[in-house]
C-alpha cells in the first residue's frame, strides 16, 4: 500500500510540476519598457487601505524591478521612492461589476477612459480577500482563505490577463504572491 501512495504522490508531483510556467527575470522585450497604472483595487474589508496598502504597492514595485521590461508611473494610492504620478478623481464603483458566482471584474471600457490621456500601456487590478482566516487561532496557521485575483488590462486592446492565488495577509504571505501573481500576468502578456 505503501509503494502505491509513494507512486502516487511522484506521479502527482511530476504532473504538477510540468504545469508550471516557466519564465525567467529580467524578461527579454529587447529594451522596451512597459508603463503600468495602478487603479483602485476592490478589497473585502474596510481598513484594507490602512493595513495594507504599503505593502500592496512595495510588492508590486519589486516585481517591476524584477521584470525589467515594466515601470509602474501611476497610481491611485501614495507610493514610497520611485516617480510614481498620483492618480486623482477616479470614481471606483463604475471601474467594477460584478459578473458570475459574484465575483468582481473590470469594466474595461471605463478602465481605457480612466487612462485616455495618458500614455500607459497596462493598468493593474486586483480583487482581494483579506484577514478572512475561519474556525479557531490554531487553525488559522494553516488555512488560507485569503486570495488575490490580478487584472491585467492592455489599455490600446482591451485584453485581460487575470491571475489568482490564495494566500495569507495576516502572516505576511501576501508579500511573496503579490510579486508572483503580478510576474505571472507579465510573462503571460508578453507571451500572448
Amino acid at each position: 500500500m505503501r509503494k502505491i501512495l509513494l507512486i502516487l504522490v511522484i506521479c502527482l508531483a511530476c504532473v504538477s510540476c510540468a504545469k508550471v510556467e516557466n519564465y525567467s527575470t529580467p524578461f527579454d522585450t529587447g529594451g522596451k519598457v512597459y508603463k503600468l497604472a495602478l487603479l483602485p483595487w476592490q478589497t473585502t474589508t474596510m481598513d484594507f487601505d490602512l493595513k495594507y496598502r504599503w505593502r500592496m504597492v512595495q510588492s508590486l514595485r519589486s516585481a517591476c524591478k524584477q521584470a525589467g521590461a515594466f515601470e509602474l508611473k501611476w497610481s491611485a494610492y501614495p507610493v514610497n521612492g520611485g516617480d510614481v504620478e498620483i492618480l486623482e478623481n477616479i470614481k471606483k464603483p463604475s471601474l467594477w461589476e460584478r459578473r458570475k458566482y459574484g465575483n468582481q471584474y473590470p469594466v474595461v471600457a471605463e478602465v481605457q477612459a480612466v487612462l485616455s490621456g495618458l500614455d500607459a500601456d497596462l493598468a493593474l487590478l486586483y480583487d482581494l480577500s483579506a484577514d478572512n482566516a475561519v474556525g479557531s487561532r490554531d487553525d488559522m496557521d494553516s488555512y488560507r482563505a485569503d486570495y488575490v485575483r490580478l487584472f491585467l488590462v492592455d489599455v490600446k486592446t482591451g485584453k485581460v490577463v487575470v491571475e489568482f492565488d490564495r494566500t495569507e495577509f495576516t502572516n505576511s504571505g501576501a508579500d511573496y504572491t503579490i510579486k508572483q501573481v503580478a510576474l505571472r500576468a507579465f510573462n503571460k502578456w508578453l507571451t500572448q
